[in-house]
């Protein structure tokens, strides 16, 4: 049986490769299933854009889920690892003008997840400035510039460059929270 996570990685996988001109025969023959098997499980391609985007963004509620637990990480440390969790996919290349154009309703769950849910990762934020480690600034506009700058990369991201998606995260990251001087 073909489960959710095979299901969505195969797709993350047939939309790296041809965006979203991939078909539901070519995903159903992948996964070794009918398209109409398929089509139990997914309503669309709309539908199945929306529920990758889901599935990824349950993949980076898990990896926060683990590190707010770690009571080991100083709150900086853990601010840092929050912002730059990501979980391993195989999408390499976003295509996130054409899911913008051809899935609004996947572009929009995006764009969600990018903008809310800020509430646990806000308190680690406090945790910070009440410990020092970082002065105090407005945390409803750090949340804001940190947003617009993932999309900036995931949009960027269709763009071949020698630095990956997490690389990229990293580095802004570092830039958000250590600044750029030596």
């Amino acid at each position: 049986m073909t489960t959710n996570e095979d299901l969505f990685r195969e797709a993350m996988t047939l939309y790296y490769e041809q965006g979203g001109k991939f078909t539901m025969d070519a995903l159903a023959a992948r996964l070794g299933i009918s398209k109409k098997t398929l089509y139990e499980r997914v309503r669309s391609k709309e539908d199945l854009a929306v529920q990758m985007v889901e599935f990824y963004f349950a993949g980076v509620a898990e990896l926060q889920n683990t590190i707010h637990a770690d009571t080991s990480l100083p709150a900086l440390e853990k601010l840092r690892r929050l912002l730059c969790a990501t979980p391993e996919t195989p999408m390499r290349k976003y295509h996130l003008q054409e899911l913008k154009a051809s899935f609004p309703a996947a572009y929009k769950v995006l764009d969600e997840r990018l903008r809310l849910g800020w509430e646990r990762t806000l308190s680690v934020l406090a945790q910070a400035k009440a410990d020092g480690s970082i002065r105090d600034i407005d945390s409803s506009l750090f949340s804001r510039i940190y947003a617009a700058s993932i999309e900036e990369l995931l949009m960027e991201n269709d763009i071949t460059s020698d630095l990956t998606f997490r690389q990229k995260q990293a580095q802004l990251v570092d830039i958000l929270l250590f600044g750029i001087h030596n």
